[in-house]
């Protein structure tokens, strides 16, 4: 089973814009490349077993009334990638902010190490019912004194906000049990970004 992320969707529709997309055989959107077909008024069709958008896509109408589901397994998929994502910024941010270095390594390795759900769902995790996605994404000065990883602790608190926003979304298509664990994700990416912004925060302050 191929997941079609956000990304590929990007780059093919950077290289040549479409207006129709039908997702190949044997192959499923994740929530966040559902989503930027909804943004971009993209036609699509052939996801009939991912997550429900608030409204459908212009041009496409749903079958027979069932109850909507998600494949937690795009949610594995996501982590992966956001994962190897975290634990590049945990060795580049080494020697400069190791507060941060280590705690994306620990939650990178789990994220990229995942082979089900419930691997995402630590010891520690907890879900905040009452709690969001993360906030907007910091921008940091452009100052010679502000390291380099900071900038890119930016760049991936926007992808980690970015996808935690379409599993936020989707988790209202979800069943209790799936929608703990979603949530627990959520929570455990606000946590990750929160942690960035207070580091961009503080090397802001000892300029």
């Amino acid at each position: 089973m191929h997941y079609v992320t956000e990304d590929e969707l990007r780059e093919a529709y950077g290289t040549c814009p479409f207006e129709k997309y039908k997702l190949p055989e044997d192959a499923r959107l994740t929530p966040s490349a559902r989503q930027f077909l909804i943004d971009f008024r993209i036609e699509f069709e052939g996801d009939e077993r991912g997550p429900k958008p608030h409204g459908e896509a212009r041009g496409i109408h749903g079958g027979p009334h069932r109850e909507p589901t998600v494949d937690l397994g795009a949610l594995v998929f996501d982590a992966n990638l956001l994962g190897a994502r975290l634990r590049l910024l945990a060795r580049r941010a080494l020697g400069v902010d190791n507060t941060v270095a280590r705690r994306t390594e620990r939650v990178g390795r789990l994220w990229q190490e995942a082979r089900s759900a419930s691997d995402l769902v630590t010891a520690d995790g907890h879900a905040d019912p009452a709690g969001g996605p993360p906030g907007p994404t910091p921008v940091p000065t452009f100052d010679a004194g502000i390291h380099p990883v900071f900038f890119e602790m930016a760049s991936v608190h926007a992808q980690i906000g970015r996808y935690a926003r379409s599993w936020a979304r989707a988790k209202e298509s979800l069943g209790p049990d799936e929608a703990r664990v979603v949530s627990a994700w959520v929570s455990e990416a606000t946590t990750v970004c929160e942690l960035l912004e207070e580091a961009i925060s503080n090397a802001e302050e000892e300029v």
